[in-house]
């Protein structure tokens, strides 16, 4: 009972935490709520081992890869390619987001209505847990944050939430999958992360290089 508890409260924090980012135009400050919704759920993976001895050793491991790659690595290189890409990286931000703050408000609080309808007539027959209906809510608030956003990293960001929220659901339905199996998606998805960095690093400069250039015409 109490550790049912304390999941409700990490799955109202990882919500929150989405909710912050979908709201936040600064994309570091979105990266740092990024890397602490991942130790949140590092968390929830440990407390789920402890609730599952048969399993633990999965879960503890897949909970330090979680910090490893997605709670510092991940978060590391993305701000190291911000401070390549721009003079001044802590002023990077959103300049004109798709949805206004009321707007974004009132679509978030749907969208976590839809998640919990979801898991209620999908999974909750079979795991009991009123915290279940927090991978849905976050993969649905990932999915608002990439389409309401139009900066490639902030983007980024929200495949990393869904990622995340695959993670949690995977801890509560599959913990007893191989973990090779969940090991490799996360190794992956830092290849991805990696790789997509170089790209947008190659986009922004290039776009930067023909607003130069452009400049000069008119100076010119």
């Amino acid at each position: 009972m109490i550790m049912n508890q304390v999941f409700e409260v990490l799955g109202f924090l990882l919500i929150v935490f989405t909710l912050l980012m979908q709201w936040e135009i600064n994309v570091q400050r979105i990266i740092f709520l990024f890397a602490s919704s991942s130790f949140i759920i590092a968390l929830f993976l440990v407390l789920l081992g402890l609730r599952r001895p048969q399993e633990e050793y999965m879960l503890f491991i897949l909970a330090g890869l979680t910090i490893v790659v997605r709670g510092i690595t991940i978060p590391v290189v993305m701000n190291k390619a911000l401070h390549r890409l721009y003079e001044k990286p802590w002023r990077v931000r959103e300049d004109k987001p798709l949805l206004g703050v009321g707007g974004s408000i009132l679509l978030s609080l749907v969208l976590i209505a839809i998640g919990y309808f979801i898991y209620q007539n999908s999974l909750y027959s079979v795991l009991k847990v009123r915290s279940g209906s927090v991978p849905f809510a976050l993969f649905l608030q990932a999915s608002l944050l990439i389409i309401s956003h139009k900066h490639a990293y902030i983007q980024m960001i929200g495949f990393l939430v869904m990622e995340n929220a695959v993670v949690m659901l995977s801890g509560w339905v599959f913990g007893g999958l191989p973990f090779i199996v969940e090991a490799g998606v996360i190794l992956d998805l830092l290849g991805l992360v990696v790789v997509s960095s170089l790209i947008i690093r190659v986009r922004e400069s290039a776009i930067l290089q023909e607003g130069d250039t452009a400049e000069s015409e008119l100076r010119g």
